[in-house]
């Protein structure tokens, strides 16, 4: 029976009463040792007679075992693979060690999300029999690797009968963030519940004994079930006047209990400890060594500090095994670790930790162990356990190259796990462990990539140019790459000195890649409005790197994809920018390469955005800002609000909205990069009328002195300002643009310039300027199967609509505007739906404006992913694969947009043309 947690309870048969019902969740249950928290998954447990129950501890001496916790919890579930897709069966088989580990090259970029989603698929099949519930005892003892696959499973069960809960202990233990998942915190009993308990261990106390000794548990039930039977009453006494914490009076409770057995069971207990897995002949062959016996641990079972249970002995509580080691003096746990490993298979995953926590300095034969450890980490894809161990095996490393061959080795593992700051603390220790040139290089190359994570734009091209210099000095010919992504972070930097530097190093080198560095060095330059070099040249450098890379075809990374579907945006060409976006999301997914997605989703939702699909675009966008909290990637949600969420909202004129959007991507920005985070504001102002103070906000940015960003923006500032009564104001922008526009060669972006034509010159010229403009846009729409740009062809209908009113052409000013209308009510842009009616209603015409069915706007950003690939012909398990759900999860978004949408098959869905 559980005393005083009613409402603990409670909540846990709600979540197995919604898993019942296919609506899975996971719950973290935190509090102190000895708090009730292993007690209360227990009475899960037994509340679960008709689930599936897995059950896992994370063990300490297990932490550096990699995916130790994901078989102890899925091997139950083994009987099931052949249930789910044969690639998801293969990585589980791999990773649950029922099958033979795949080559480094065949491991996956990034696991959580690779094995997480073949778990996800074993848990659903095991689900379609039975509902599931995992139970994960001591969470923050898991490795790494399974901690961060429970993470990504646990994020996902939203149409699952799966119920998953673990128990984290605070205060005494490493951090276990769990960001996004449901937290329950356990509290000290009230009186009268630790009345209750403390009454039937005890039976009836005295008065005072009772009250000293409520005092001194503090609410804690284990220190309630264990202070009364032995704490002296002297000692009740003194922490009635100065209580020490609730698990230090524990361990010493335990300890004193331990301190009064025989030298023998103390030397079983001591063994227990050291290796925490129990491994029962482990043990007693290091027992024997030691001068102990099976039979020497009775009198610890008698005063139960240690069970044998399922083959292995278990302590107690976690805080039993923490006294029997830490009780123990310093040469006896160095003696008992060392015995461990004397008994133990030379090729036993446990050895090398017990030979390192024997040693007591560096040891050229422990590091050697160590390092062959986190090779086969490496094998299994198990990052996280990889560094760490090749971080332990450096620390034992004599002074030499070897320590910092081993750090690099530990800083690649931890960027591949998607551990920047880690990554970062092991490169500037390589610094001072080595001083070979080509790995300074390696390292300060994975530096450079932390800090574009960080979105510390400058200090990563500093990084790239100081790994140019290394690599200058040791192998010039792989100067190239990190030149390249020089120019690039100095593009971003809005600094074209900084990228001619890295141009001028190239050509030094005479490397390969340095026409690559050059023409990327030219287009920084035209964006950025450098003196020597036009926008024109800019446009065609880059379109001759678009070429270059285009023609390496499949060969092609992830990352540079995306870097490709950016420089098309640049130079205007939407349509091919979308399709390249879009592949790459596609690649990213299928490869595993998680870091180049963020960045990959929002290309995709920027394209998006320019088509008119804003639904689509908020759900990419969204799905970038998840995804990049989950990989530690500070740079993506900043792009994703500032370049798609944030001005969709402006041109809705949700002021709240984009006011929490632009505050969330400063709050990432460091301040030394030139994303326009701000320029939503400026979007929101003119939609809302407020010219003068968005001609304001516009030229902060369109003046400075690296305006690329802002370039689609020049439109608006246009508009704004002759609307102002300032149309000088933005002549240089616009001629900038014009330029832009003329080598671009794209009739959407001639529209515009036709546009900008029209409100800048005298009435009665307008519109033949607008008139060219809607032609423009017309024939757009025509050449690209897209559907053109719909919001900024409306936009010229309603200037058109307003000047044809003007020259009294009533009836054809109406036919614009209706159509200008039918797209802003369509968009959800109410701000220019409001100005497009007020222009109706000047113009005779009152009536309702009929908008096309916007069915994307009926669904949730989920249901409109699920919905886009079920139409294109993928199944439940293919939409899973991409959209990291599972099957289940999947369909059930599907069959909740079928009636939103108004059909009943993927055959009708495709027939809509969404």
């Amino acid at each position: 029976m559980l005393y005083g947690r009613d409402t603990e309870t409670a909540a846990l048969a709600d979540r197995l009463a919604r898993a019942r019902e296919g609506r899975g969740s996971a719950l973290v249950v935190r509090g102190e040792a000895g708090i009730g928290k292993s007690s209360l998954a227990a009475a899960a447990a037994e509340a679960a007679a008709d689930f599936t129950v897995l059950r896992c501890t994370g063990v300490e001496s297990e932490h550096s075992w990699s995916f130790a916790g994901l078989q102890a919890l899925l091997m139950p579930l083994s009987a099931h693979l052949d249930a789910i897709p044969e690639h998801h069966a293969c990585v589980l088989s791999r990773t649950l060690g029922l099958a033979a580990a795949p080559d480094k090259a065949a491991v996956p970029g990034d696991l959580r999300f690779v094995v997480g989603l073949a778990a996800l698929s074993l848990l659903g099949a095991a689900a379609a029999v039975r509902p599931v519930l995992c139970v994960v005892d001591d969470a923050h003892w898991l490795d790494p690797d399974s901690a961060a696959v429970l993470l990504f499973l646990a994020k996902r069960l939203a149409a699952e009968p799966v119920a998953v809960l673990l128990t984290v202990r605070e205060g005494y233990a490493p951090d276990f963030p769990t960001p996004g998942l449901d937290e329950m915190r356990l509290g000290p009993l009230d009186d009268e519940a630790a009345g209750a308990l403390l009454a039937a261990r005890l039976g009836p106390l005295p008065f005072n004994a009772r009250n000293r000794v409520l005092h001194s548990a503090e609410g804690n039930p284990l220190a309630l079930l264990e202070l009364p039977a032995v704490e002296p009453e002297a000692r009740l006494a003194a922490d009635w006047a100065g209580p020490r914490s609730t698990t230090t009076r524990l361990k010493q409770v335990f300890g004193d209990r331990i301190d009064g057995l025989p030298e023998p069971t103390r030397t079983l207990l001591l063994l227990i400890a050291a290796d925490d897995t129990a491994d029962t002949a482990l043990v007693l062959d290091a027992a024997g060594k030691l001068g102990a016996r099976l039979t020497d641990l009775a009198p610890a079972e008698a005063d139960d500090l240690v069970r044998f249970q399922g083959g292995r002995f278990a302590f107690g509580h976690p805080l039993i095994r923490s006294a029997a080691y830490q009780g123990a003096p310093v040469h006896r746990r160095l003696e008992a670790h060392r015995t461990m490993a004397d008994v133990m298979d030379p090729e036993d995953h446990r050895r090398p930790f017990h030979l390192a926590a024997a040693a007591t300095g560096p040891d050229e034969t422990v590091a050697a162990a160590l390092e062959a450890s986190a090779e086969c980490a490496s094998s299994c894809g198990g990052h996280g356990v990889e560094y760490a161990t090749f971080e332990r095996a450096a620390a034992f490393t004599p002074e030499g190259p070897e320590r910092g061959r081993r750090l690099l080795r530990a800083a690649e593992a931890a960027v591949a796990a998607g551990n920047g700051p880690k990554a970062r603390e092991l490169c500037f220790q390589i610094a001072r462990s080595t001083g070979d040139r080509a790995v300074h290089a390696r390292a300060t190359l994975i530096a450079a990539l932390v800090a574009t994570w960080d979105n510390d734009v400058r200090e990563a091209y500093r990084l790239y140019m100081e790994a140019a210099d290394h690599y200058t000095a040791a192998q010039p010919e792989a100067a190239g790459y990190p030149l390249f992504r020089a120019v690039e972070l100095s593009w971003q930097a809005g600094d074209f000195s900084r990228a001619e530097v890295a141009a001028e190093h190239a050509e030094r080198l005479a490397i390969d890649h340095s026409p690559w560095v050059r023409d990327l060095a030219a287009a920084t330059a035209g964006f950025n409005r450098s003196c020597t070099i036009t926008v024109t040249d800019a446009v065609a450098a880059l379109r001759r790197l678009i070429d270059i890379h285009v023609g390496f075809g499949e060969a092609v990374t992830a990352e540079n994809r995306a870097m490709v579907a950016w420089w098309q945006t640049l130079v205007g060409d939407i349509p091919a920018a979308e399709q390249t976006a879009a592949a790459t999301v596609r690649l990213a997914r299928q490869t595993g390469a998680a870091g180049a997605l963020p960045r990959s989703l929002t290309l995709h939702a920027v394209t998006e955005f320019h088509r008119g699909r804003w639904k689509d675009a908020e759900a990419l966008a969204g799905s970038a800002v998840e995804l990049s909290v989950e990989l530690g990637q500070k740079i993506g949600p900043v792009k994703a609000r500032a370049y798609v969420l944030a001005p969709i909202a402006a041109l809705r004129g949700e002021r709240a909205l984009v006011r929490e959007l632009v505050e969330a991507a400063a709050l990432d920005s460091p301040g030394n990069n030139l994303v326009p985070i701000d320029i939503a504001t400026a979007v929101l102002d003119f939609s809302l009328g407020r010219n003068e103070e968005a001609l304001d906000h516009f030229m902060v940015h369109l003046d400075s002195s690296a305006p690329g960003d802002a370039l689609g923006y020049v439109p608006f500032a246009v508009e704004a300002a002759v609307r102002a009564g300032d149309p000088d104001r933005v002549k240089a922008a616009f001629g900038w643009f014009t330029e832009w526009a003329e080598a671009a060669g794209h009739d959407h972006l001639a529209a515009l310039v036709e546009r900008c034509r029209g409100l800048l010159a005298a009435d009665a010229d307008a519109g033949t300027h607008y008139e060219r403009a809607a032609a423009l846009h017309r024939a757009a729409e025509l050449a690209d199967a897209g559907g053109g740009f719909p919001f900024e062809a409306a936009r010229t209908d309603l200037l058109l609509g307003e000047w044809l009113r003007r020259a009294r052409r009533v009836n054809e000013a109406k036919t614009r505007l209706r159509s200008a209308a039918a797209v802003f009510e369509r968009l959800g842009a109410e701000p220019w739906a409001e100005r497009v009616r007020r222009e109706l209603r000047a113009a005779g015409d009152a009536g309702p404006v009929e908008a096309a069915p916007d069915l994307a706007g009926k669904l949730t950003p989920q249901e409109l992913q699920v919905v886009r690939l079920a139409a294109a012909g993928l199944s439940n398990r293919e939409i899973g694969e991409q959209l990291y759900l599972s099957p289940r999860t999947a369909g059930y978004h599907l069959y909740k947009a079928y009636p939103k949408l108004g059909v009943a098959s993927r055959t009708e869905l495709a027939r809509l043309g969404l």
